[in-house]
């Protein structure tokens, strides 16, 4: 039976969310119940339930949610400094922010570590709040609430385009693998039987899942942040236009 989930760190977030909304930190409430509603299809929906050591695939589209989905809604959710005109380099700190974000699906997809989030309820509560807090991580010099902490147009694009080609290689990497990334999927599953899925055919819809919709979130990012660009030099060739006559 395929059944919805009572996740606590679900819960908690439920409340944090709460205390937000209260506290009016939110800007764009559309984008922020958007957010939430990504946490809670990823961890309270049937999605958790088949993602629990039954689909390699449901489990593939819960990570996308959690890093990919979830971080870069609840950002760009918040009130935001006004931009200036000093942006982020590329320091250690964004070195390391994008460091966090790729490795977020690299390290929980090492056999070991997804096998044990699918089998330990604390190592899956692990995984949850490391992938939350991984995206955040990766996305704050995109959309973070500072805007001294915010990379330039063109730094962006590359950040955002070298995540997409790392999160490229990891999705081929599955997608063709000839061994299960998880063994815990490999299992005999009485739902995966009645659906007749295979478990090759389940890994490669989760390795493609990693490989085509996860670099669709990279490359919506990248269009957004080249047509505020875009706009935004636009805007001043129109008042200079203006002044000169």
């Amino acid at each position: 039976m395929i059944a919805w989930t009572l996740d606590p760190v679900a819960i908690a977030i439920a409340l944090a969310a709460l205390v937000a909304l209260v506290t009016r930190r939110v800007a764009r409430p559309a984008l922020f119940a958007a957010s939430i509603a990504a946490v809670m299809v990823a961890l309270v929906s049937p999605l958790a339930f088949l993602a629990h050591g039954v689909f390699f695939s449901a489990h593939m589209a819960q990570h996308l949610l959690l890093v990919l989905v979830a971080p870069p809604l609840l950002l760009a959710s918040l009130a935001h400094e006004p931009p200036g005109d000093t942006h982020e380099g590329f320091s250690v700190r964004t070195v390391a922010t994008w460091a966090l974000g790729v490795s977020a699906m690299w390290l929980w997809h090492a056999p070991t570590l997804c096998n044990a989030a699918s089998q330990s309820t604390l190592a899956f509560h692990a995984q949850t709040v490391s992938l939350l807090a991984m995206g955040a991580a990766f996305f704050w010099p995109i959309f973070g609430t500072r805007a001294a902490h915010r990379l330039s147009t063109f730094g962006a694009l590359a950040y955002l385009f070298t995540a997409c080609a790392a999160c490229t290689v990891l999705g081929i990497g599955i997608t063709f693998s000839p061994v299960e990334v998880c063994s815990v999927f490999a299992r005999p599953s009485a739902i995966r039987e009645a659906w007749n899925v295979s478990t090759k055919a389940d890994q490669e819809v989760g390795g493609l899942l990693m490989w085509v919709p996860g670099c669709l979130v990279y490359a919506s990012c990248i269009v957004f942040m080249y047509g505020r660009y875009a706009r935004a030099e636009s805007s001043i060739a129109k008042e200079g236009s203006h002044e000169a006559r």
